[in-house]
């Protein structure tokens, strides 16, 4: 099964040299306080692995969406 393209949006702002740490995945802020994870994920393993990370630190999840950047979110950031 080849990777899936996510996007994770969670509460608050995250560093992005925590990218490693959440399996690669680009970390990038809102202007709205949130902070955006996107990219290639191998498996549901691998975002099951994620989300526990985000519920470990204890970080207010908001969104998961999987299959492409919306445009919808780009337009809003601009």
């Amino acid at each position: 099964m080849p990777p899936e393209w996510y996007e994770i949006r969670v509460e608050g702002i995250l560093p992005s040299d925590w990218s490693s740490w959440f399996e690669g995945l680009e970390i990038r802020c809102s202007p709205h306080g949130e902070s955006i994870l996107s990219g290639s994920l191998a498996d549901q393993a691998a975002l099951h692995g994620v989300l526990a990370k985000i519920r470990n630190l204890n970080i207010k999840l908001i969104s998961v969406s999987r299959g492409g950047p919306s445009a919808q979110h780009f337009d809003e950031e601009r």
